[in-house]
């Protein structure tokens, strides 16, 4: 009896490992069919293509500009230094560096206090002179006069005259006038300081428009002129353009540099532009419309010819195309390529011509 339970309990623990067996078998085979139906699909049914991706570009017309950039300098539209006409001290000084001022304005008076004195006596004299005149005249017109005396006194009048006529000048000359509207750009002599005829007092800039010097390369020289528009930007305004025109060109090239001195003029209504600021001046040396512009990088040179691929209808196409000119990081295409045709731009590299590409991204 003992026996024959010994045999039914190896017999039932025999079963319940066989079904444990089983259980985790089919599990295996559950897991297996849900995490890779694909393989499995490969496997049954063939393999799955797999296109190259692409990213294209929509190719637009585009006028498209042959620069030369240059770097320039900004200098006043016009510069000068007021020296002294007269000999004397600073009796006034009525500006400061940097003051902006107007035509006429009163800048310096130097020893008006001397000239106005001698020209008191000027004026007596001068008066002391008619009055004798008149009395000649008047001996003369009696007969009492002699032709000598009246010599005489129209002399001296006209000696008056002379000398009050030159202290008047030298007044005027001893108040310095601003001779346009300007900035004062440096003060050269103070107050009470003593000045004689030719000593520089103050220097002015006329800065309501600027010229912009630049030097143009004799080799290009040719294709510029005095009206051509010319875009200006500054490193101290990178976020403004101002528009300049060529009014003066050197006729001979700097020696050392081998460039030619071109001069060019740009309105500063606002005075952003200061004189000293560096600038980058645009110059155009030709103008194309109607042009294409693609990435340098996908003009490909292939065996001496340059080529690139477009995309049409799914089908990767390989176009032998000509170039023109270069910009930065574009090129244009002058042969081979249209306006409205989707350049691929990404993943041309694995794409082959005549076969079928996946676009991941069209660019406008």
């Amino acid at each position: 009896m003992k026996q024959n339970e010994r045999s039914f309990g190896r017999t039932l623990w025999s079963i319940v490992i066989c079904l444990g067996i089983m259980a985790g078998v089919t599990a295996v085979i559950a897991v297996t069919a849900r995490v890779a139906p694909s393989e499995a699909k490969t496997e049954t049914e063939g393999v799955i293509e797999r296109l190259p991706q692409v990213s294209v570009r929509v190719l637009k017309s585009e006028t498209v500009e042959d620069q030369l950039v240059l770097t320039g300098s900004v200098q006043p539209w016009e510069e000068v230094i007021l020296s002294s006409e007269v000999r004397g001290k600073i009796e006034k000084k009525g500006i400061e560096q940097g003051d902006t001022v107007k035509s006429g304005q009163e800048l310096y008076r130097v020893d008006t206090e001397s000239i106005r004195a001698r020209l008191g006596q000027a004026q007596a004299q001068h008066k002391l002179a008619l009055q004798e005149l008149e009395r000649i005249e008047r001996l003369a017109r009696s007969g009492a006069g002699t032709a000598q005396s009246l010599d005489s006194a129209v002399a001296n009048r006209d000696v008056a005259d002379s000398s009050l006529r030159m202290l008047q000048i030298e007044l005027e000359k001893s108040v310095v006038k601003a001779p346009f509207d300007g900035v004062v750009d440096a003060v050269l002599v103070d107050q009470d300081e003593f000045v004689d005829i030719g000593t520089p007092m103050v220097r002015m800039v006329q800065v309501h428009k600027v010229k912009v010097m630049f030097g143009i390369p004799e080799r290009d020289i040719a294709q510029f002129k005095m009206g051509d528009q010319v875009r200006v930007r500054m490193d101290a305004i990178p976020d403004r353009t101002f528009n300049g025109i060529i009014y003066r060109i050197a006729t001979s090239a700097d020696m050392s540099t081998h460039t030619f001195k071109a001069e060019v003029e740009v309105e500063n209504a606002d005075g952003l532009l200061k004189p000293g600021m560096i600038a980058r001046g645009t110059f155009v040396r030709e103008t194309y419309p109607d042009s294409l512009m693609i990435p340098l990088f996908t003009a490909i040179l292939l065996d001496e010819q340059r080529v690139a691929f477009v995309e049409k209808d799914g089908i990767a196409e390989l176009r032998p195309i000509t170039v023109g000119l270069v910009q930065g990081s574009s090129v244009q295409v002058t042969e081979g390529l249209k306006p409205g045709e989707r350049l691929i731009v990404k993943g041309q590299y694995e794409a082959r011509p005549g076969e079928k590409v996946d676009v991941q991204e069209v660019l406008e």
